[in-house]
């Protein structure tokens, strides 16, 4: 059985502090966890382990679950795929034994979860009282998991607003504000209205006028391989906003597993070069 505790296991976790100075920090690390992504197994649709395959099989195929926990008498013992049910003929015989399924803490955090996905298909969730729930790829598309990963985007986006407005003249981000939203940002001046510019941009212009700063082109601060993540990045955004794209279906899990790693690399080096700036203390400087 493998069984993954969050914090005391010694598997990687990258979440980290990868948001903005003072805005959510570690946070998110606490905030954002399996709980909120499980299927609670009481009232979910289960297999019984002393039905038929064949049976089992309908009422999965009817509910439209790829698969489904599988319970004893009063607990659960491991889960089934719903397509290794139409070559058997027992539940028990296709089934995958608990001893043999990956265990999550209801408590470990969403970057966690995400790192454990590629590599199984059904994850069971451990509270305090034992078996809670799973968490399955299609899961991916609940509102914590799209809400954890766009706000490490938006993390991201503040610290390249950031920069942007200490290290680039108004007249070049003025110049970079898509039209729809310079009406706007002309309204608000027009209202004397104390605005930035920079906060009218959004992650592409943001990202086109930070790489044509000096530190971006400073080996201490930045490099190629930063941009690439920074690219990868942003790639995200919309699916992650708009509820209307499913992140299960349009991304391959081991993709969506690496975005907390990247979102932690690029904000480190976005916070140091913040700090910088701003002469606040960093906690990737030293």
């Amino acid at each position: 059985m493998d069984l993954w505790l969050g914090a005391s296991s010694q598997a990687p976790d990258y979440t980290g502090s990868v948001l903005t100075p003072g805005a959510f920090g570690d946070d998110l690390v606490g905030f954002f966890h399996a709980n909120q992504i499980a299927t609670p197994i009481e009232g979910a649709v289960t297999v019984r382990l002393a039905e038929s395959a064949k049976v089992a099989q309908r009422r999965l195929v009817d509910a439209r679950f790829d698969q489904a926990p599988v319970m004893g008498e009063r607990r659960a013992v491991g889960w089934v795929a719903t397509d290794d049910l139409r070559s058997r003929r027992t539940v028990r015989s296709a089934m995958i034994p608990l001893n043999d399924c990956t265990l999550v803490s209801a408590e470990s955090s969403t970057a966690s979860v995400l790192q454990l996905l590629p590599g199984n298909r059904f994850l069971f969730v451990v509270d305090k009282r034992g078996l809670s729930g799973f968490i399955v790829k299609s899961d991916l598309d609940r509102h914590a998991v799209r809400s954890y990963l766009y706000l490490l985007i938006a993390g991201i986006e503040m610290l390249l607003s950031e920069i942007v407005k200490r290290t680039t003249l108004d007249e070049d981000i003025v110049a970079s504000i898509q039209s729809y939203l310079k009406k706007r940002f002309e309204q608000a001046q027009r209202a004397y209205q104390e605005t930035s510019p920079a906060e009218y941009l959004n992650i592409n212009e943001l990202m086109t006028l930070f790489v044509k700063t000096p530190y971006a082109r400073d080996p201490v601060f930045w490099d190629d391989s930063l941009t690439d993540l920074l690219n990868r990045i942003k790639t995200f955004r919309n699916d992650v906003m708009h509820p209307t794209r499913s992140l299960a279906a349009s991304e391959d899990t081991q993709t969506l597993a690496n975005l907390p790693r990247w979102a932690a690399e690029v904000s480190g080096r976005l916070h140091r070069i913040a700090a910088s700036l701003t002469g606040e203390p960093s906690p990737w400087s030293a």
